[in-house]
C-alpha cells in the first residue's frame, strides 16, 4: 500500500463496550546517521473526540532547524508530527514551567515582600531586579516567566521557605506523577545542562502548566510593568518573539543553553477554537527557533482539519 494511503486511512475497531476507536497513524521522523527515516505509529481514539485528519496526503511535512520536535492536538493528544521527539536533551529555561507548576502548590501568597539577594544571582543575565530591592511573590513570578530571568526565579524558590535542593526533589517528584519518564530536574532555572527531557514530555509538561491560568496570564504577555517597593519601574518584555508573530499564541517559554540550543514551546489556538502545543529543541540560533516552531505550526494549520 502506498504509505500516504497508509496515513490517510482509518482503522476502526470495537472493544468490549462496542465504542468505537479510531486508530490515527502518525509519521515519526528520525535521524540514523545524518540519513532522515520515517516510522508510522498507531494511537487509538475514542468516539467522544474531535480528531484532526489530514488534508493534503502529499505533504510530508516541513524542514527545520530543531534537533528535536512535535506538535501534539490538545484535545484528542494525538501527536501530529513529531522528529527525534523521545530523544534526551536539555530543556534549559523551558524548566522554568515545572518550577512554575510546584511554586503554585507552595505559594506563600502573592503580595508577600521580598528582597533581592547575593544568594539569587546566577551571573547569567542582566538583572531585571537589583540587589537589595524588594518587590511582591507575583513580580518575582510574572519576571520569571516573561524575561526567563535566573535570578528572579531563584528568589521565587527561596520564597517558599524551601531550599532549592528540597524544591528540586519536588519538582522531580512532579515529573513522576505526571508520567514525565525521560524527564529528570537538577537546578529550579534550567542553567544546569543536567536538566534533561524529551520532545514529547515537555508536550505533556506544557499542556498541564498551560491549564494554569497563573501561567498562561504570565507566559501570555509580551511585556510587563514592573514597579519596585522604591519607586523604580521597568518594563520587562518577554523573550517569546512568537507573541508579536501572526499566530495565535496561547502561552509559550523559551530556553537556551550551550548543551540544548535554542529551543521554545508554545500553545495556539485555530481558527475553530482548538489548541495545539508545539515544541523545538536545539535550534540553531535564537531567531530560528521561532521561524522553526512558527513554519511547523504553519503547516499543521495548513494540513489538518478538524472538521
Amino acid at each position: 500500500m502506498n504509505i500516504w494511503a497508509l496515513l490517510a486511512s482509518l482503522i476502526i475497531s470495537w472493544d468490549l463496550t462496542a465504542k468505537v476507536i479510531y486508530h490515527l497513524p502518525t509519521v515519526i521522523l528520525e535521524n540514523h546517521n545524518e540519513r532522515p527515516t520515517a516510522t508510522l505509529v498507531d494511537q487509538a481514539l475514542d468516539d467522544n473526540k474531535i480528531v484532526p485528519h489530514k488534508k493534503d496526503n502529499n505533504s510530508w511535512g516541513v524542514k527545520i532547524s530543531a534537533q528535536a520536535s512535535a506538535v501534539m492536538d490538545e484535545g484528542s493528544g494525538v501527536i501530529l508530527w513529531q522528529k527525534n521527539a523521545d530523544e534526551i536533551r536539555s530543556l534549559a529555561s523551558i524548566t522554568k514551567l515545572m518550577t512554575a507548576l510546584v511554586f503554585l502548590e507552595k505559594n506563600p501568597g502573592w503580595d508577600k515582600l521580598i528582597t533581592m539577594q547575593a544568594v539569587d544571582e546566577t551571573g547569567e543575565n542582566s538583572p531585571n531586579i537589583l540587589r537589595s530591592e524588594t518587590v511582591t511573590v507575583k513580580d518575582l513570578f510574572y519576571v520569571s516567566l516573561i524575561a526567563s530571568d535566573n535570578n528572579t526565579t531563584k528568589a521565587l524558590v527561596r520564597s517558599t521557605g524551601l531550599s532549592d535542593n528540597d524544591f528540586v526533589k519536588l519538582m522531580n517528584q512532579k515529573a513522576k506523577d505526571l508520567g514525565l519518564s525521560q524527564t529528570t530536574f537538577v537546578d529550579v532555572t534550567g542553567l544546569d545542562d543536567n536538566d534533561h527531557s524529551t520532545a514529547l514530555d515537555i508536550i505533556h509538561l506544557a499542556k498541564v502548566a498551560f491549564d494554569q491560568a497563573d501561567i498562561v496570564q504570565a507566559t501570555s504577555q509580551a511585556s510587563y510593568n514592573l514597579t519596585t517597593q522604591a519607586g523604580r519601574s521597568k518594563k520587562i518584555n518577554s523573550t517569546n518573539n512568537l507573541l508579536r508573530s501572526y499566530l495565535t499564541i496561547k502561552a509559550g517559554k523559551t530556553g537556551s543553553t550551550n548543551a540544548a540550543g535554542y529551543c521554545l514551546v508554545a500553545r495556539i489556538e485555530n481558527k475553530t477554537g482548538q489548541n495545539i502545543i508545539g515544541v523545538v529543541l536545539g535550534s540553531a540560533n535564537h531567531e530560528q527557533r521561532f521561524q522553526d516552531l512558527k513554519i511547523l505550526l504553519a503547516w499543521i494549520l495548513d494540513n489538518f482539519s478538524w472538521s
